[in-house]
């Protein structure tokens, strides 16, 4: 049916160009020509437009027009492939778990000390438990990949720094340099991004800095910090100032860690926020442990005694 029009939509167009040579020959004044061919070329115009839309009403005849929702996928079991990137973040959890790390790292400094002391000592925890949410294998491979994309496109003068502070016993890799900058590079959901950059990642850049000024010779002034939305389509840096007096600060918390650990006395939960306490997988030993200086859990949980033993007199 579809073929047999094609043709005869062919077929009239080729008659369409016949008439339209001969129409060529027609003798009299220009206006006499123009007056004798819009009723052609309209007529002809009507009918192709007619043949092309019956032509396209077939064509999109067999394409469904309902969103169908799927069922379920007998090639493709979501829950197994779960499971999957579940447990290669258990395994990378037992690798780091495996050997000694002489060194302490950047990322240990600026959260709470005691949690880490907790993991460094290897207090029994349901790993499963802690990584429920797999999907985070498959975020930080995203990250990776567009760290190396970033990395191989801009004219960085080093990438993948890995650097050493023999001071402090602390170890941590730079994702990248150039000039006076020091770059931290971070994906981030487009919802979770509140045009502000994070502490956290400031912090961290502030110590590789420092790590970098006093003990190799180099000049950071600025931190730069990249963030890359995950949808792929933003990419908002900030640049910030280079503060030895903080990163300083931080990096004496490594001679303390260092120093718990190798006393086996539990650390106080330095730098620790409630945000942390309310997703610790260590909380119920931290609740055991005594502790000088309050957890944030424990204030909060005072608070909300406090106000229901109000006495109010008479």
């Amino acid at each position: 049916m579809l073929t047999n029009e094609y043709s005869s939509l062919l077929d009239y167009l080729e008659s369409q160009k016949d008439d339209k040579s001969s129409a060529v020959k027609i003798k009299g004044k220009p206006e006499a020509v123009k007056k004798e061919l819009p009723d052609n070329h309209k007529a002809a115009s009507e009918k192709t437009k007619k043949l092309i839309e019956e032509c396209q009403e077939n064509i999109h005849s067999d394409i469904p027009l309902e969103r169908v929702t799927p069922k379920g996928s007998k090639g493709f079991d979501v829950a197994k492939f779960e499971e999957l990137m579940r447990a290669k973040l258990v395994d990378e959890h037992k690798r780091l778990q495996s050997y000694e790390r002489p060194y302490i790292s950047v990322t240990e400094l600026y959260s709470c000390l005691r949690q880490k002391y907790y993991a460094r000592m290897k207090y029994p925890i349901d790993v499963k438990e802690q990584y429920r949410f797999s999907y985070l294998h498959l975020i930080n491979a995203v990250g990776n990949t567009v760290h190396d994309i970033v990395q191989s496109l801009y004219d960085f003068s080093e990438v993948e720094k890995t650097i050493v502070s023999e001071k402090y016993m602390v170890k941590g890799r730079i994702d990248a340099l150039r000039e006076r900058y020091l770059y931290e590079m971070k994906t981030i959901d487009a919802e979770k991004f509140k045009n502000k950059y994070s502490k956290e990642h400031y912090y961290q850049g502030l110590v590789y800095a420092y790590i970098l000024n006093s003990e190799y010779n180099y000049q950071i002034e600025h931190i730069t910090i990249v963030y890359i939305i995950r949808n792929l389509k933003r990419i908002i840096p900030f640049d910030l100032p280079f503060d030895s007096k903080i990163a300083e600060s931080f990096l004496k918390n490594a001679l303390t860690l260092r120093d718990h650990i190798t006393r086996k006395s539990v650390a106080e939960p330095i730098n620790a926020t409630i945000e942390q306490c309310n997703f610790c997988q260590y909380r119920k030993f931290c609740e055991k442990d005594s502790c000088e200086i309050p957890q944030p859990f424990a204030k909060k949980d005072k608070h909300e005694k406090k106000d229901t033993n109000v006495v109010f007199m008479m």
